[in-house]
């Protein structure tokens, strides 16, 4: 009898042990969440991060708290969160780079597809072409007439050598057959400041980069390089409707975790953002910064993740980009 109860005690002590991480993840969060961001603040992935943390905090009653980890176009705040407990208190705010890494680096400690769990997309940041005033050009077509009429004079601006801005500029310049000559810099800001100097003279940058120099007449809108026109600027043509059918990149951001959240907390975190960015003050907030409000289940983001990493891949090898 008494070796009869130890069996029935130790089933029971199984049974509590695989019911406690479900309860665990019902009830979450009972305390704070980090939501991390890979760059410096007031750039758009940071932005959007705390205006979907504030949300999230109110609707969910525990605190979302942005923490910037800078660095290593934004990898050191991804290996992080790899490295962090699965249990939904330590999240990434991805952004493009998150895909482009495996691209651009050999010695990854982690893998985008592997070592995450996918939660949810928040926003796409469409790429705009943009020229310098001192350029005689009114659009794409012209903009690649002189190109050629003026074959290796005209600088691009490259926001950083792993970026996928750099990327599409570089599969334009291979597509359209042009003599531009790549200049990195370390960012958005200093290589807008080239533009607006006229040292370089085009550049295809996020739109939440350059939209208000647009507006201000400082520097000329060519095109968008999304599949179909941004909501933030629909008089700019996209690059398949000026010549050059197919050609479709935008950056974006979403929220993903460590490998092995539990699908509980996946579930809600994801039924959550899809309302905040249902809401209309929250696209207000992101038009306001160039960024268009997307959502995805789940699965639809883990799909863009494994398309992304494979489509930089194979751009960044076909335009013999590296990180330098």
């Amino acid at each position: 009898m008494p070796k009869l109860k130890s069996l029935v005690l130790a089933a029971c002590a199984v049974a509590l042990a695989a019911v406690a991480p479900l309860a665990g993840a019902q009830s979450w969060p009972t305390r704070p969440v980090k939501l991390l961001v890979g760059f410096p603040p007031g750039g758009s992935t940071d932005l959007a991060a705390r205006v979907l943390a504030s949300k999230l905090t109110q609707s969910l009653g525990q605190s979302f708290v942005v923490e910037n980890r800078a660095g290593a176009s934004g990898n050191i705040a991804a290996e992080q969160v790899a490295r962090a407990a699965p249990d939904g208190y330590t999240l990434l705010m991805a952004a493009t780079s998150f895909a482009a890494a495996p691209a651009f680096f050999d010695k990854l400690s982690w893998d985008p597809t592997r070592d995450f769990t996918p939660v949810a997309l928040v926003a796409t940041v469409p790429i705009m072409v943009v020229t310098t005033p001192a350029l005689p050009v009114k659009n794409v077509r012209e903009l690649v007439a002189y190109s050629k009429a003026n074959a290796g004079k005209v600088n691009m601006a490259s926001p950083g050598a792993t970026t996928l801005t750099r990327l599409s500029g570089e599969q334009f310049k291979q597509t359209a057959k042009l003599d531009w000559t790549t200049v990195h810099y370390k960012g958005g800001a200093p290589a807008m400041q080239d533009m607006l100097a006229g040292t370089s003279h085009v550049m295809f940058a996020n739109i939440s980069d350059v939209l208000q120099q647009v507006r201000a007449g400082k520097l000329n809108a060519m095109a968008v390089t999304t599949a179909q026109r941004s909501s933030l600027v629909p008089d700019i043509p996209t690059l398949a409707e000026s010549g050059y059918p197919g050609f479709s990149y935008a950056t974006w951001q979403a929220v993903v975790g460590p490998a092995g959240v539990p699908r509980e907390v996946v579930d809600k975190l994801n039924a959550e953002v899809r309302k905040i960015m249902a809401m209309a003050d929250v696209k207000a907030q992101f038009a306001t910064f160039g960024t268009d409000v997307s959502t995805s289940s789940p699965e639809e983001l883990g799909a863009l993740l494994v398309d992304e990493v494979a489509k930089i891949k194979r751009v960044a090898a076909s335009v013999g980009a590296t990180s330098n």
